[in-house]
């Protein structure tokens, strides 16, 4: 997200408000703590060994025990409640096959992206308050293997998006978890996850933040994107902030560091470099 996004972000303060149709997110399901899988759509589970049952209980009887990223089909959203991960998960009347049953909402993947085979997989899990919620991603190999990561979330509404390495050596392919800011102050930033091969590592958290015309944003250029440079992710830093509104006079300070993937984290750690802000 760029400077001029986070500062237009400051406009809408709700889900639904002028902000997001600044944009558009055709292509991503943006994902919020209200949302609810829409009758007939196609979903994968996250959980693995999903016990499938005849109603919505835990008590129910069994009908299967499905396998973390098996397709179902929503047939209708119920009533019926229970605790999962730290938040209440409604049961969800689904098919799978020829077979009708009821699998719990917090089992099932709020989304899902694939990339070279590999499928990535997100819910949510819960924190004391509810914008400390985390977002829990998971990347399934095509051998059935599985490994995952939580990120932090401190907003409302997210997306995922996968990609190729990006040009980066060590790397399988990566996963962002794209924030939408929601208010002013509020971080719009993206969190790069890094797959190995063998885990899924939270390699930088980009920061994005707009607030009564102040800007603070994160960005990174990766090897084999436009102006990258081979075995270095360039980070860019920029605070800026208004000066005279009359003449649209602002100012900003850019900070420019390159960085290496080594021994699974990117090199210098920027979080710990003095900028002098």
């Amino acid at each position: 997200m760029n400077i001029k996004n986070a500062l237009l972000i400051c406009i809408g303060i709700t889900f639904g408000s002028a902000v997001h149709a600044q944009y558009d997110y055709a292509d991503h399901r943006i994902i919020h703590y209200d949302f609810v899988f829409k009758k007939g759509s196609k979903e994968v589970l996250y959980g693995d060994k999903v016990i499938f049952r005849a109603e919505p209980s835990v008590n129910a009887r069994a009908l299967d025990t499905l396998s973390i990223g098996t397709q179902i089909t929503i047939v209708e959203e119920t009533n019926e409640t229970m605790m999962l991960n730290g938040l209440q998960s409604t049961w969800y009347k689904v098919k799978r096959g020829r077979k009708t049953g009821y699998i719990l909402g917090g089992l099932i993947a709020l989304d899902h992206a694939e990339i070279q085979g590999d499928s990535y997989l997100v819910t949510y899990a819960g924190g004391e308050e509810d914008y400390m919620r985390k977002a829990r991603c998971r990347v399934l190999k095509p051998n059935g293997d599985f490994y995952g990561h939580e990120v932090d979330l401190g907003t409302s509404t997210f997306y995922i998006e996968a990609f190729d390495n990006k040009g980066v050596k060590g790397v399988e392919n990566m996963l962002t978890v794209n924030l939408l800011a929601e208010a002013c102050g509020v971080d719009g930033g993206s969190t790069y996850l890094f797959n190995d091969g063998e885990r899924l590592i939270e390699a930088i958290h980009a920061a994005s933040v707009g607030d009564g015309g102040f800007w603070f944003n994160e960005a990174l250029i990766f090897p084999n994107e436009e102006e990258g440079i081979e075995g270095y992710i360039q980070y860019e830093r920029e605070i800026g902030e208004p000066m005279n509104d009359d003449y649209s006079w602002s100012r900003s300070v850019v900070n420019n560091v390159l960085l290496k993937w080594e021994n699974g984290a990117l090199a210098p750690n920027v979080k710990e470099l003095d900028f002098g802000d």
